[in-house]
């Protein structure tokens, strides 16, 4: 069909270009990219139509249509649902989609993630109740209604405009312009070789003051001097390390152990560490109001969940709730006119005082960290991928909108362990210069972290000069560097300089003291197999598993990078170890290997991230429970049983609201934690019924004779309590007071040696914070 002169109107929305057509069918719409073609000129257009439910789509228009109303959506996600719908139903797998919708760029799985999301919330439920689009697990996406195609057509167009469409042409009318452009080119020749010649030393000359312009630091500071851990309790839940934030004169952080940990502060100079009071056990640090005389934080943890806000006033006041709210993390706008706040995968904002709270954006995983721009106009914070354990950095507007991954693929080659074995590089914990040129954040990869900076917005150069977008490394030295912030000036970087090191200790009754046991190997959760003659642990800080005889012989290396291991559990007759693994990219899960070595392979077929998984007695089966940080509802979390033959999970009766399960070594108890992360509660397989047992926490353990439940006591008298079966008695075991707990759970993981005696890995490492004199052109 053939369209020209009066029949063809044009019309123009950005870079592209729309031609409308009249012909003896209906209405024909090309979509393309303004190029190659000149007034008169005919073009080729493709047009399909499709339908399904209640919607229509046109490839030609890339609009979505709902009772004849376009439905607002991204280019990347209507992109996303034309490859799906051209499939009518089948399998789509997640790279097929990824090559389709980004074809010349690399990008995370999350960016696809963040499509299907985006088209699930707009399209809604079917009449079914179910999703117009289906996930199929570890295979990946396909349309769950009937797609009809109602309409394709193929046409040519006259070109009514003098900038042409980036389309098919008549060969006659290429050829025609083929030779036009030979003829100019020999004319224009010298013209453009000195064009090219002032290009390339523009070229140079930008690239090297680029390169001048790269920010550095000097000058070393250590002003701390105490050797206190400075992290929070973020980080059993998926979140950062530590955060610091400066006034100028001062710097607060966290410090103390994790079961008792303090807010801190010290000269920005250096000086002598002292603490904050705060009105309530557990305070996790958040921000620093913009006029620097509070402090965000969180207080009590009421239950494994977010934690209610608190403002605290500094130097002095007395400390009260803000508002309502409960959140993992949050921060102040920079004018103090209002808030963000993170809780799980949701962003909030509300007015400063937390009033008016609203749903700002969905996140593609646990918020943490989010640090305002300084004009107030956009918000970065890290994102923690549950399923990978990975960490990102991500943009979004002040309103919600265009919500983006920051270095999508960008892999920090300079980087200490840039080698694939070393796993991922986690991204986290930015920071704003004051003047809001530079954003520094964290990367860390196997078991190195260091600061980097990039620019805090895009500039011009930075889209024709890749190069001069590119993160530039901050810090390099024998320290990792974590949780960066400025001064309010924007002379001083200050960091938490740490070389992470253990000691395991065992705790002896008769001198009341913590002494070095096998040797003092820098190893956490430590479990003996059931004669008692062999011994599993983790490496520390790598995060490696390890088994060897009681005497250290014997020593086999079971698991290596970028593999993490955690929570070792050797199964009853010794053969096999089950323990909880998290891979370079894959799912988190509980993984089997033969105590003699070989291939780690999936305890079960279901979707992985089973917390604490604990053996039956016989060996057939195990329990274990959801992760309820990482639950919406936390209340929601329950303890299933495992039949390791037939992969039928059963719920225990009563469980909900119950997580991190132990099997009594005689079958007849599990003791598990309640939600709130205060009780300890107990199951009698003979009365079918939970009962609570006292108040505590951590991961708990069994004597080998079923006598006694282990677990920790919180707050400011820290311990390992335990309690007895047949007397339901209640003692303390040993103190852990003043003793630096270190390991990937530290203050929520201990262990037993095989005659009852407590064993912790005691932080022998250095953890203090560092003024750097930061330069920039």
């Amino acid at each position: 069909m053939l369209w020209a002169g009066a029949d063809a109107a044009k019309y123009r929305r950005g870079n592209w270009s729309y031609i409308r057509a009249e012909a003896s069918t209906r209405p024909q719409i090309a979509f393309k990219n303004f190029s190659g073609f000149s007034q008169g000129d005919v073009a080729l257009i493709q047009q399909e139509i499709y339908e399904f439910g209640p919607y229509s789509f046109d490839s030609a228009q890339m609009l979505l249509h709902r009772g004849g109303n376009a439905v607002p959506l991204q280019p990347r996600a209507l992109e996303t649902l034309l490859v799906l719908l051209r499939r009518r139903g089948e399998v789509v797998s997640k790279q097929e989609l990824m090559e389709a919708v980004w074809p010349d760029s690399f990008v995370e799985e999350g960016n696809l993630t963040q499509n299907i999301f985006l088209l699930r919330k707009e399209l809604g439920k079917t009449s079914d109740g179910e999703d117009y689009i289906q996930t199929m697990p570890k295979r990946g996406y396909r349309m769950n209604v009937p797609v009809e195609e109602i309409g394709r057509s193929v046409g040519a167009a006259v070109v009514a405009t003098d900038s042409g469409l980036d389309a098919w042409g008549a060969p006659a009318i290429r050829a025609r312009r083929w030779q036009a452009t030979q003829n100019w080119l020999v004319a224009a020749g010298p013209l453009l070789a000195m064009l090219v010649v002032l290009a390339l030393g523009l070229t140079a000359v930008v690239l090297w003051c680029a390169e001048l312009a790269q920010p550095r630091v000097s000058g070393y500071v250590q002003i701390t001097h105490d050797g206190a851990m400075k992290r929070g309790i973020a980080d059993h839940v998926g979140g950062p390390d530590a955060a610091l934030f400066a006034d100028g004169s001062r710097v607060y952080f966290m410090e103390g152990t994790s079961n008792a940990p303090m807010i801190a502060q010290v000269s920005a100079s250096g000086g002598e560490t002292g603490r904050v009071p705060v009105p309530f056990p557990l305070p996790e640090l958040m921000d620093f109001s913009p006029e620097r005389s509070e402090l965000l934080t969180g207080g009590t943890v009421d239950e494994a969940g977010p934690l209610p806000l608190w403002v605290v006033p500094v130097p002095a006041g007395t400390a009260h709730r803000l508002g309502d709210i409960s959140a993992w993390d949050a921060s102040w706008s920079p004018d103090g006119r209002a808030m963000v706040y993170a809780r799980g995968r949701e962003l909030y904002r509300a007015r400063s005082d937390g009033s008016e709270s609203k749903l700002l954006v969905t996140l593609p995983g646990l918020g943490w960290q989010p640090r305002w721009s300084p004009d107030g106009k956009r918000l970065r914070l890290t994102v923690f991928d549950v399923p990978t354990s990975t960490s990102s950095i991500w943009e979004v507007s002040r309103e919600g909108h265009d919500l983006h991954r920051l270095l999508s693929g960008w892999h920090g080659p300079d980087m200490p362990g840039a080698g694939p074995a070393d796993g991922p590089i986690n991204l986290c914990c930015g920071s704003w210069a004051p003047d809001g040129r530079y954003f520094v954040f964290q990367a860390s990869r196997g078991g190195r972290s260091e600061i980097w900076s990039m620019p805090g917005k895009p500039s011009l150069l930075g889209l024709v000069f890749r190069s001069i977008g590119t993160p530039a490394q901050v810090t390099n030295g024998q320290l990792s560097s974590l949780a960066p912030v400025f001064s309010p000036d924007g002379r001083k970087l200050f960091v938490i300089g740490q070389q992470l090191r253990g000691e395991l200790e065992r705790f002896d009754a008769r001198t009341g003291q913590f002494v070095p046991y096998l040797g003092g190997v820098s190893a956490s959760f430590v479990d003996f197999s059931r004669d008692g003659q062999w011994v599993a642990y983790v490496a520390y800080p790598d995060g490696t598993l390890w088994r060897s005889r009681l005497d250290g012989s014997e020593r086999l290396q079971l698991t290596f990078a970028p593999m993490e291991a955690m929570v070792p559990k050797w199964s009853p007759d010794g053969s096999k170890i089950l323990f909880y693994g998290i891979g370079a990219g894959k799912e988190q899960r509980d993984y089997l290997i033969s105590a003699n070595g070989g291939e780690a392979k999936p305890a079960s077929a279901g979707s992985g991230a089973e917390m604490n998984t604990s053996w039956s007695p016989d060996g057939e089966s195990v329990m274990y429970s959801d992760f309820p940080f990482y639950l919406k509802e936390p209340g929601k979390a329950a303890v299933d049983r495992l039949d390791l033959k037939t992969q039928r999970v059963e719920k225990l009766p009563g469980s909900e609201g119950f997580f991190a399960p132990s099997w009594s070594p005689d079958g007849r108890y599990v003791g598990a934690m309640a939600s709130d992360g205060q009780r300890i509660m107990l199951f009698d397989f003979r009365s079918r019924a939970w009962t609570e047992l006292a108040n505590g926490s951590g991961l708990m353990k069994w004597s080998r004779d079923g006598q006694y439940l282990y677990y920790l006591r919180y707050g400011p008298e820290p311990a390992v309590m335990r309690v007895g079966m047949n007397d339901r008695q209640v003692e303390e075991v040993a103190s852990l007071k003043d003793v630096r707990l270190a390991g990937r759970l530290a203050g929520l993981e201990f262990g037993l040696t095989p005659d009852g005696a407590p064993l912790i890995l005691r932080d022998i490492g250095t953890q203090e914070v560092y003024a750097l004199e930061w330069h920039n052109q």
